[in-house]
C-alpha cells in the first residue's frame, strides 16, 4: 500500500481538489506529515483556490507603505483565517461565509468577474452590519449620527428598477476603524482590519474585480477594484476615505481615543504611541484622526 511519501504531486493535486470550500481542512492536511507540508508549500496557487472556494479573498494593502513589499501569501491568509475563527466571538465573523456556502459549491473556481449589465451581484451581509446605522434612521441634522451620500452599486443600464437608495453611516463606518477595549478585540469589529475573516470575505456573490457606486444622481463617486476580488475590507477602506474630516466626526474620533485612554490609565499621547503600532493582519492600518488629535496637543 502507497504511502503518502510516495504519492506523485498529481496524485495530492487530486486530494487536495476534494477538499475545496473547506480550509480548515486544507490547513490540517498541510500539518500531517512533511511530504505534505513541503508540497503546499511550494503551491500557493493552490492555496488560493481553497481560499477563493471558502469565498475569501486578499485585501489590497496600502501602496505608499508596502510599495515594494510581497503581499502576504495565501497560505498565511488560509492560517490567519482558520486561527481567528478559533478565537473570535462574533458568529458573522467566525462563520464569515456561512450565508455563500452552498453558492460557492457551484460557483467554478476563478469565477471572478467585472461587473457588467444585467450582472445580478449580492451584496454580503457584512457590507449592511458594518457600515449602516443600528438606529432606525441616520439623519444630518445637529447632534444626531452624519451619513455618507446615498449610493449603491452601479449596474446599469438595468433590467429592473434601481434598489432603494441605501445611506452608509459615516460613524459606524468609523467605529470599524478605531481600536476598542483591550478585552473587547475579538468580541467587536474594532478595528475590522483585526478580523482577517470579515475582512477577507468577498463582499459580493459572485466575486467581482470592479465595483462602482452611484449617488442618487446617478453620478459614480467611488469605485473599489481589486483584481484578486473585492473584499468587505476593501469597500470598508474606500468608504472610510469618503468620511469629510470636519469638526463633527473629529470630536467623535477624540472622544473615543480620550475614553480609551482613561480607562488604560495613560495620557492619549501615550495610548496613541502604544495603539498606533497595532497595524492588523495586513501590517498597514491607520487609525482615522488619530495623529491629527496628537498632532493638536
Amino acid at each position: 500500500m502507497p504511502s503518502l511519501s510516495s504519492l506523485s504531486d498529481v496524485a495530492l493535486h487530486a486530494v487536495w481538489a476534494h477538499l475545496l470550500g473547506d480550509l480548515h481542512a486544507h490547513v490540517a492536511v498541510a500539518q500531517t506529515c512533511r511530504r505534505l507540508r513541503d508540497f503546499c508549500n511550494r503551491h500557493d496557487d493552490l492555496w488560493r483556490a481553497a481560499c477563493f472556494t471558502a469565498g475569501f479573498g486578499r485585501p489590497q494593502r496600502s501602496p505608499v507603505a508596502f510599495a515594494d513589499e510581497e503581499p502576504p501569501s495565501w497560505k498565511a491568509l488560509a492560517c490567519a483565517i482558520v486561527k481567528h475563527a478559533s478565537d473570535c466571538e462574533i458568529g458573522s465573523c467566525m462563520r464569515a461565509n456561512a450565508c455563500f456556502a452552498q453558492q460557492y459549491k457551484h460557483l467554478p473556481y476563478t469565477g471572478l468577474r467585472t461587473l457588467h449589465p444585467y450582472q445580478l451581484v449580492e451584496f454580503h451581509p457584512l457590507y449592511f452590519y458594518l457600515h449602516f446605522s443600528q438606529s432606525a434612521h441616520a439623519s444630518q441634522g445637529g447632534g444626531h449620527r452624519r451619513s455618507i451620500s446615498a449610493h449603491f452599486p452601479t449596474l446599469s443600464p438595468s433590467p429592473s428598477p434601481p434598489p432603494p437608495v441605501s445611506i452608509p453611516d459615516a460613524v459606524s463606518i468609523l467605529l470599524t476603524h478605531m481600536p476598542t477595549f483591550p478585552e473587547c478585540r475579538y468580541a467587536q469589529y474594532g478595528p475590522l482590519c483585526r478580523h482577517p475573516n470579515a475582512s477577507c470575505a468577498f463582499a459580493t456573490f459572485p466575486p467581482v474585480d470592479r465595483l462602482e457606486f452611484e449617488n442618487a444622481d446617478g453620478d459614480v463617486f467611488m469605485i473599489v477594484e481589486n483584481t484578486e476580488g473585492c473584499t468587505i475590507l476593501d469597500v470598508n477602506r474606500a468608504l472610510v476615505q469618503l468620511i469629510p474630516a470636519d469638526q463633527y466626526h473629529l470630536e467623535v474620533a477624540y472622544e473615543h481615543y480620550q475614553e480609551l485612554a482613561l480607562t488604560s490609565g495613560l495620557s492619549l499621547t501615550q495610548y496613541a504611541s502604544a495603539v498606533v503600532r497595532e497595524k492588523g493582519f495586513l501590517g498597514d492600518h491607520e487609525y482615522p484622526f488619530l495623529k491629527h488629535i496628537i498632532n493638536s496637543f
